[in-house]
């Protein structure tokens, strides 16, 4: 199969990063469709760890086409850091592309967002997403192909002077210096010729065509979707298989497979609901062990046991084909782990993940328990030579999900990764 989505299951930071980064190495192309900077994906290889924030994971392979697709919302001078450092720490120049319908995170983004204080009160990473995508949404915003407009350095300069006078108070909005921003621009533009600047769906339509193979790299995660997650406790953008479309232009039927990326349990950054949370022992145990601080921001993520409620509800609405299992290795150690496998509200059974963030505030979680393991899977080549409560583990999830598990990561090394099928 040459077409493939490779999707956050979960709240985001699943290890999408390792999964895009291994199925990347024989890929064409890999295409961001959705999100910004605020998804930040580690990839550790025999050289280190690297954290990509724009970038897909499949950056890492020269032979690999980059492309930042139109659901995207880019940081310029973010992306020229990126690629610098890029080229600094490994020698690597990607074969970039920019969808020209991309939208621009402007230098006054970032600070509209602490104005209105929708950091605090949603728990975003404070990088100007949403007012981006608000600006898009308002018709008022700036895309790629804009920066090779004559009049792009006007426009500009209206733009931040209205802003200046709707938020009539002393803020950073009046320290930023458009000519110094402009002249950062002009080095991003010596990297990208203006052919480096494409019809994102009209370039995907010819490539797979051609038979070239395509991977569709996710952000975030499927549970913090602008529609079908946790509002508004939510990303600004369609982390799941239907932004595949809307954010690079493909249709639905060109892509054949869809792995949805699941860590073997759960974690959530930021505001927001989560059923499975544990402020305890257990929540703290798994963010030492499972090093679950955000890529991006730095920020302790919130963990707890697996919830296969939210799950469910997941793959119904992304059709995945199967599962890449992530962070199985973590669990070794626990005497008895648990699995969230309905709810419970005002003492009814509940099996379906609720649309209000308000009503999930309510559900508590009804686990189902297993043995835990000691052995070190990391080293170990098949799902059969697994202890058998690991292996029952995943096999509990494959069954209750009706997925295969195709992808087994059992530590952040490439090389600590089975492939089932």
């Amino acid at each position: 199969m040459n077409t493939l989505a490779i999707l956050g299951a979960q709240w985001g930071d699943e290890g999408k990063g390792k999964i895009a980064d291994l199925l990347s190495e024989k890929s064409d192309w890999v295409v961001r469709f959705n999100g910004g900077p605020n998804a930040g994906h580690t990839v550790a290889d025999d050289r280190g760890e690297i954290k990509f924030h724009h970038l897909p994971s499949g950056s890492l392979h020269p032979d690999c086409k980059v492309l930042l697709g139109d659901g995207m919302v880019i940081d310029p001078l973010g992306l020229l850091e990126e690629l610098e450092k890029l080229e600094e720490v490994r020698g690597l120049q990607p074969d970039i592309y920019l969808g020209a319908r991309a939208h621009l995170i402007m230098p006054y983004h970032p600070v509209v967002e602490v104005l209105q204080k929708s950091k605090e009160e949603v728990g975003t990473t404070g990088r100007g997403i949403g007012p981006t995508y608000q600006d898009k949404a308002q018709r008022s915003g700036f895309r790629v192909l804009d920066l090779l407009a004559d009049d792009f350095s006007d426009r500009l300069r209206e733009r931040l002077e209205k802003l200046r006078e709707m938020w009539n108070e002393p803020s950073e909005l009046n320290k930023i210096e458009v000519e110094d921003y402009l002249d950062r621009l002009d080095e991003l533009l010596c990297r990208l010729d203006e052919d480096r600047i494409v019809n994102t769906p009209l370039l995907l339509d010819r490539v797979i065509s051609r038979g070239e193979r395509v991977i569709f790299e996710g952000a975030q995660g499927a549970l913090l979707d602008i529609d079908y997650g946790t509002y508004p406790f939510v990303t600004s953008s369609n982390p799941t298989f239907g932004g595949v479309g809307t954010g690079a232009g493909v249709a639905p039927d060109k892509v054949e497979r869809r792995i949805g990326v699941v860590k073997a349990y759960t974690t959530r950054v930021g505001k927001g609901p989560m059923p499975t949370e544990d402020e305890g022992s257990l929540g703290e145990e798994l963010r030492e062990k499972g090093d679950e601080y955000g890529a991006t921001t730095g920020r302790p993520r919130r963990c707890g046991p697996l919830d296969l409620v939210a799950l469910k509800f997941s793959s119904v609405i992304n059709g995945f084909t199967e599962i890449a299992l992530t962070k199985m290795d973590v669990l070794t150690g626990f005497r008895r782990l648990k699995v969230a496998d309905h709810y419970r509200l005002e003492g009814e059974r509940v099996d379906q993940f609720p649309p209000s963030a308000s009503t999930l505030e309510k559900c508590v979680p009804h686990y189902r328990s297993f043995d835990g393991w000691d052995e070190d899977i990391g080293a170990l080549d098949s799902l059969e030579d697994f202890p058998a409560p690991a292996k029952e583990y995943v096999e509990f999830i494959e069954e209750r999900l009706d997925l295969p598990v195709s992808i087994l990561s059992v530590g952040k090394r490439r090389s600590e990764t089975l492939f089932l099928s």
